[in-house]
């Protein structure tokens, strides 16, 4: 959540009602700006990930302090994120990418296109391997791309999300 453009707080999707307040840790992610481009109020929802190579660091460390390794990147980010020290949260090196608006106190985007394209020009980090189909051809080989390249990421994918562009109810 931003008012006036300053990050004031975050939480995790929870039960899908509630969630967790995890604000300070939030903070420790570079690529979430604590200050926006525009001084907008907004609701912005994404996720934080962590990247194959920092995985690989993390459970390097966690082995040689008797830990248990976590077992993929989408485990690690959900564990780091929940962390009750926001050092802890900050070593790890989370990144994030922020993929919707849930509310704004400005005209809302009428695409899901123009909506990444303000979060963009916001100061936040969208995943750029997003792509407008114009037929379900289309769809089935972005899909069938992503199928094939998805271990070529330096982040875990398991799956693609198709939206329809238009945001008209």
């Amino acid at each position: 959540t931003y008012k006036d453009g300053e990050f004031i707080q975050g939480a995790t999707r929870g039960d899908g009602k509630i969630g967790e307040d995890v604000t300070q840790n939030l903070k420790t992610i570079r690529s979430i700006p604590l200050r926006l481009n525009n001084p907008v109020n907004l609701i912005a929802v994404g996720e934080c990930w962590l990247s194959k190579n920092e995985l690989i660091r993390i459970n390097e460390q966690r082995e040689k302090g008797g830990e248990v390794v976590f077992a993929n990147t989408r485990n690690a980010a959900a564990g780091s994120i929940r962390q009750l020290d926001p050092k802890v949260v900050s070593e790890r090196k989370l990144s994030s990418f922020i993929y919707d608006i849930d509310r704004i106190d400005e005209e809302m985007p009428k695409t899901q296109d123009k909506e990444l394209d303000l979060l963009l020009s916001l100061g936040f980090k969208v995943n750029r391997e997003h792509r407008i189909c114009k037929d379900i051809r289309e769809i089935e080989e972005f899909y069938k791309k992503w199928t094939k390249n998805k271990d070529k990421l330096d982040y875990g994918l398991d799956g693609i999300v198709i939206k329809i562009n238009s945001k008209k109810i």
